[in-house]
């Protein structure tokens, strides 16, 4: 194993600065890289710029959040829907329509243990 092996990049996708933080360092401990938006015109913007192992997408946001993106990879990108983790607190009725199309749904209130362990489990 090389000294030099690249952290597993993950893209965190919030509009709450407290979640922002909360996840990035469960993530970083846990030895990824991290990278942090706070607008799903933002996160459209890294995903084409650069591969991501993983990415955590806040659906209810203001404007454009994780549901801009999800539309978005779903017409230029679907395999990458396979790489996204749902952070939500939306109602199940809403989250059944898209769950299947993605990696994972991590409700909130999450505990720490379950996010790091769906991203170790992609990732």
């Amino acid at each position: 194993m090389s000294l030099f092996k690249r952290k597993p990049r993950v893209l965190v996708l919030d509009d709450d600065v407290s979640m922002q933080k909360l996840v990035s360092v469960l993530l970083r401990r846990e030895g990824y890289n991290v990278e942090v938006v706070s607008s799903g015109r933002a996160a459209i913007a890294a995903v084409e710029k650069e591969p991501f192992a993983a990415l955590l997408l806040d659906l209810m946001m203001p404007h454009e959040g994780g549901m801009t993106v999800l539309k978005h990879l779903r017409d230029s990108n679907p395999a990458m829907l396979q790489k996204v983790i749902l952070l939500t607190a939306t109602p199940d009725s809403v989250l059944k329509t898209i769950a299947g199309d993605v990696f994972a749904v991590v409700k909130k209130p999450f505990e720490g243990p379950d996010l790091v362990a769906a991203v170790r489990k992609l990732a």
